[in-house]
């Protein structure tokens, strides 16, 4: 007796259809198709996914690119800044400080050799300006001149003696002299006749006239300026004696094109 697998359909007349059996198996099932006013909601597809979350991430990352355009931006604007300044500065003129280094080392051990200076406050102060070594000699303790007067005092004359000594050191340095009052005023005020504007250029004469007495060679000085009480040394108190001082710079040669500040700093 023939027996009906599960795969085979029997027919009403008893026979057995294979072929049936495969076109029931091989069909699938279709949807329902929806009816009017029903909404369907599209599945999104991983592509689209995609598409939007990179979107997403691309519309917060933005700023980056442009925040990283301003760095650079403003890089490049620093380095040509920079560039142009030091094209100038190379082509600035220097000066070489050869010959003041060794002057401005010797003029002080002459001070600390001097015992005279060791008892009272020092007159001297040493340092470099912009056009070369500075030397000042200030009234302390010891006044430099009688009191509003342009005649220099014993003690003055023996201090100008060791600044000629080592001015003379560098033959072909010029000499700059400025001479600086204290705020007091002179006799009846600067408004008409003397003033501190004339003592302080007078002083600085003085000076000069005690220097070439001392061997320093007239040509060698450049400049003789008195400033009054204009640029005092102690500005919270103009009055103090301190103010009154002269300053006499040894101006080394320029040398353009080239660096040689050395170890110019303050002593």
């Amino acid at each position: 007796m023939s027996s009906v697998s599960d795969n085979q359909l029997v027919t009403p007349d008893g026979a057995v259809d294979g072929t049936a059996s495969v076109a029931a198996i091989e069909t699938p099932e279709l949807p329902l198709k929806p009816g009017p006013g029903t909404k369907t909601k599209a599945t999104p597809t991983r592509r689209s996914r995609f598409v939007k979350k990179h979107k997403k991430e691309a519309s917060h990352g933005s700023w980056k690119l442009v925040y990283a355009d301003f760095v650079t931006v403003l890089m490049a604007f620093f380095i040509v800044v920079w560039v142009m300044l030091f094209d100038n500065i190379s082509k600035r003129e220097r000066i070489d400080t050869s010959c003041i280094e060794p002057v401005a080392k010797e003029l002080k051990e002459l001070i600390a050799g001097d015992a005279g200076l060791q008892t009272g406050k020092a007159p001297f102060e040493i340092d470099y300006s912009t056009d070369g070594l500075r030397i000042t000699l200030k009234d302390a303790g010891e006044p430099l001149f009688q009191r509003g007067g342009t005649t220099l005092s014993d003690f003055a004359k023996k201090q100008f003696q060791k600044i000629a000594a080592v001015a003379n050191k560098c033959p072909t340095h010029k000499l700059k002299i400025e001479g600086y009052t204290d705020a007091e005023p002179y006799g009846g005020g600067g408004t008409v006749g003397y003033s501190n504007w004339e003592l302080s250029a007078e002083r600085a004469n003085s000076a000069r006239r005690e220097l070439i007495l001392e061997k320093v060679p007239i040509e060698r000085i450049s400049q003789v300026i008195g400033y009054g009480d204009s640029v005092p040394s102690m500005p919270q108190d103009p009055t103090n004696p301190l103010n009154r001082r002269i300053s006499i710079t040894i101006i080394p040669p320029k040398i353009a094109g080239e660096v040689k500040m050395g170890g110019m700093s303050p002593i």
